[in-house]
């Protein structure tokens, strides 16, 4: 009886030592179906800012401004003469051309200004010659963001910044922004007056429309809406609670959207829950580990906004298990110990 006191006593001391092991193996599992779409909490994508330069090509009929940095590349004589410039316009309107003096360009187009630097050369230089102009570096405007974002205010931006840049920038709102609204831009016109534009914040966000994901101007102010439709994700995930409904979104989303599955969490069954005006609620059950940790994309199903998520945990799982194999060993161990006295 010593002898199997003795085996059980190190069963229940092995299990012990090796069950917290189990449990973290399951910690490293990570889901390999498509990536988190930082959706409805929007946030900017690494490496991309409304306060870095707009990396897209600017129209020749960009209109400068003072601040505006541009390139001049000039070769005169079939390459006897090859000279470089960067040119800054300084708060008087002006850029300093080498040779040639002070040039007005604030308030013409990019187009306009590489005719006039050109006819101020052409009366310096008599020898054939080849100019180009180009703008490597907007001026910053002011543009005011109001409504349902974390820190409203003034924010300065590069002139050619789009609408959706700013509000990846701002973070849209305190726990997401309804995409199904619109977005509010109120824009100042030369003779001063305003024009109220609306505007599809899906299609803004996703900048699937140019038409809608304008170009910001100087004293733009854009209204940001508040949420008004929800998912909720509850059970075994990093933070249950409410989050604001996007169209196009789908179970996997919302479940990294809420942090991600536990490693309690039973993904075998989670279960999205649908209230339909004038009938009972309709719940489905799927099997979540394929979508998240297999990519079976084609499992996935789409979320309507008041739909209910339901991640439910395990009844046991390794860690749970072993803790419990110790005690009954250790139980019985105890018990022998006493009864063969």
């Amino acid at each position: 009886m010593l002898r199997i006191t003795t085996v059980i006593v190190f069963l229940s001391f092995l299990l012990q030592i090796f069950a917290p092991c189990i449990a973290a193996s399951q910690l490293s599992l990570s889901p390999v179906s498509t990536p988190v779409k930082n959706v409805p909490i929007i946030s900017v994508p690494q490496g991309t800012s409304a306060n870095a330069v707009p990396q897209v090509a600017i129209s020749e009929n960009y209109i400068l401004g003072p601040g505006d940095q541009m390139e001049a590349h000039l070769i005169v004589a079939n390459n006897a003469l090859i000279l470089d410039y960067t040119l800054l316009i300084n708060p008087q309107g002006e850029i300093y051309f080498p040779n040639i003096g002070e040039i007005m360009l604030a308030g013409l187009s990019l187009k306009d200004a590489k005719a006039v630097i050109l006819k101020q050369i052409k009366a310096k230089y008599k020898e054939s010659l080849n100019f180009s102009l180009l703008l490597v570096i907007p001026k910053r405007i002011n543009v005011y963001v109001t409504g349902q974002i974390d820190d409203p205010g003034l924010y300065e931006v590069y002139d050619g910044t789009r609408i959706a840049d700013i509000l990846k920038q701002v973070g849209m709102a305190k726990g997401g922004s309804d995409l199904n609204d619109f977005v509010y831009l109120k824009r100042k016109s030369a003779d001063g007056t305003y024009h109220n534009f609306k505007l599809v914040l899906y299609e803004v966000f996703l900048e699937n429309d140019a038409r809608q994901n304008v170009r910001l101007e100087y004293g733009d102010i854009i209204s940001v809406p508040a949420i008004r439709s929800y998912v909720y994700v509850y059970g075994e995930v990093g933070n249950s609670g409410t989050y604001g409904y996007v169209p196009g979104q789908t179970l996997s989303d919302y479940i990294n959207i809420a942090g991600g599955p536990s490693t309690r969490a039973n993904l075998a069954r989670v279960s999205v829950t649908r209230y339909i005006e004038g009938a009972s609620p309709k719940s489905s059950y799927i099997d979540a580990s394929k979508i998240l940790y297999k990519g079976l994309s084609q499992n996935d199903i789409g979320i309507l906004a008041g739909d209910v998520i339901n991640v439910p945990g395990k009844f046991f799982y390794f860690s749970d298990f072993g803790s419990l194999a110790a005690m009954i060993f250790t139980g019985i161990a105890l018990y022998n110990t006493l009864v063969t006295r």
